[in-house]
């Protein structure tokens, strides 16, 4: 049977991140793997694209900032109230923001190497606190990122980020996620 994964994303930051780092992780399990930016379109439109991966039968993650949510339970119930016809358990939850998941990826040493500050957890983290790192070292928010994709750790990632290792734990095969980390 031809599988399909489709990972439905807030906005261009969160593609490039699932398409560089998560999307890897699936390509053994899935025939066609597709990113779609969901942010800008009309609530009407992700209905009936949601409705359509249902009807052909297709895995799906719908992934959500919990930007000023208080919890994950929240942040699922708000998106459920919107979107009907989702799954509750795959809405995936990202702390705080996807920039949060960035900076996960990085340990002491390739933080230095960049020229950025080490965080040891980034659960708290903003996409502010992400751009008042960049200003310092790098004129372009999009090279900045493409810096830290080039030195991603998911391994690190795990251990610094609680929704990123929950993803990584309940959502990607154990034996795929231990050879790639």
């Amino acid at each position: 049977m031809y599988k399909r994964l489709y990972i439905l994303v807030e906005g261009n930051d969160d593609e490039r991140f699932f398409k560089e780092i998560i999307k890897p992780l699936f390509e053994d399990e899935y025939e066609q793997i597709l990113i779609w930016q969901y942010a800008q379109q009309k609530y009407k439109k992700i209905r009936k694209f949601i409705e359509s991966i249902n009807s052909m039968g297709a895995d799906y993650f719908f992934v959500g900032d919990l930007d000023q949510n208080n919890n994950v339970i929240e942040k699922k119930e708000e998106i459920l109230a919107n979107f009907k016809n989702l799954s509750f358990k795959k809405i995936i939850v990202v702390i705080k923001e996807i920039e949060s998941w960035y900076l996960a990826g990085l340990d002491s040493e390739t933080s230095s190497a960049i020229g950025v500050q080490n965080f040891e957890r980034t659960d708290h983290l903003f996409k502010e606190d992400f751009n008042d790192l960049l200003e310092s070292v790098y004129d372009s928010r999009i090279d900045f990122m493409w810096e830290i994709i080039k030195v991603f750790s998911l391994k690190t990632a795990a251990k610094k980020n609680s929704s990123l290792n929950y993803f990584l734990n309940n959502f990607v095969d154990r034996d795929l996620l231990d050879k790639k980390i």
